[in-house]
């Protein structure tokens, strides 16, 4: 069942949350702020009424998330282990159940024999849990997972806020981003006034960059390419040594170049071995980058979309720049 109303979903998932003793909490491959912070509010959510829940995570949280309230909670798979023992699975942030990563791989068929919740916001969701809450008008999950959170009456302390306003904040570049709306501002001071510390938020997202970051950033963009309305970078293993950034780094590098006057599309090519690129795509109102990136097997948003492509850097760039410039 799917559902896109917050007020609608609260019954059937209140009662399916009811039943469950154990909840192993999932997000997609290489998790952001909205991930990591919508996991993280859930996990709140849920220890307030005496459930158990289980943070696990396909890969390492970035940086800034580690202050989060519960980040202590959070762990990363691990190839040799097995699925944890749980009674449901909530997938939070998640376009399909096999954007979770090397997860699916080794878990997804009997991952699926249980009940499966998915609350999220991405345009490419189709619904592949039990119990589905999705909503791409959402400016992000955290806002969706806030709303479903009071229907449900859970309770919203200080801790879940925090982490949930966290998700927030980044997902829409503090309210930059074309899916802000007024009852996306709502909630931000309904999460606000539910003991979010700002503070925290603000100084770990924007005032706690790592000097590795900015050299990566400094770095990549000093070889950006421009065709008019259409800018792209490359993010080499090269440059990650060189630098001694992490991956999370290239965020700071893409949401600079979306700041360029006059370009429409951008797209950050970063380079995982010889024979991996992840592609990240940026574009304004009007140009659907999605539609891209689910050609390629990947998904997203209208104006942030991405995915894996199993090539080398300049297969990448043969592949994509195309593309992009018959949309633009």
């Amino acid at each position: 069942m799917i559902y896109t109303d917050p007020e609608a979903a609260a019954p059937p998932f209140s009662a399916q949350i009811a039943r469950a003793r154990r909840i192993l909490l999932l997000t997609h491959v290489n998790p952001d702020g909205d991930a990591v912070g919508s996991m993280l509010g859930a996990a709140h959510a849920l220890r307030a009424i005496g459930k158990e829940p289980l943070c696990l995570l396909s890969s390492p949280a970035p940086s800034y998330c580690l202050h989060l309230p519960g980040a202590g909670w959070l762990t990363v798979f691990r190839p040799d282990e097995p699925l944890p023992a749980a009674d449901l699975t909530w997938m939070l942030d998640t376009a399909t159940p096999e954007r979770i990563g090397p997860m699916a791989d080794a878990w997804l068929p009997e991952l699926l024999k249980r009940p499966l919740l998915i609350t999220d916001h991405h345009v490419t969701n189709n619904g592949g849990g039990s119990l589905n809450l999705i909503d791409p008008r959402a400016a992000s999950t955290a806002d969706l997972l806030f709303r479903l959170l009071q229907a449900m009456e859970l309770p919203v302390g200080p801790a879940a806020a925090t982490c949930l306003y966290l998700g927030l904040t980044t997902d829409t570049q503090s309210f930059q981003t074309s899916s802000t709306s007024p009852q996306t501002l709502r909630t931000a001071a309904d999460i606000l006034a539910s003991g979010a510390d700002l503070r925290a938020v603000i100084r770990a997202v924007y005032f706690s960059i790592p000097e590795s970051t900015m050299r990566l950033t400094a770095l990549v963009l000093s070889d950006l390419h421009r065709e008019g309305p259409l800018a792209w970078a490359c993010v080499t293993l090269a440059h990650l040594a060189a630098t001694g950034a992490g991956d999370e780094a290239t965020d700071d590098t893409i949401m600079r170049m979306q700041r360029i006057d006059g370009v429409h599309i951008c797209a950050l090519f970063k380079e995982r071995d010889a024979a991996t690129v992840k592609l990240s795509l940026r574009s304004t109102p009007g140009i659907d980058v999605a539609a891209i990136a689910q050609r390629l097997g990947g998904g997203g948003h209208a104006q942030a979309a991405g995915a894996t492509l199993a090539m080398d850097l300049a297969t990448a760039q043969a592949t994509v720049l195309p593309l992009l410039r018959a949309i633009l």
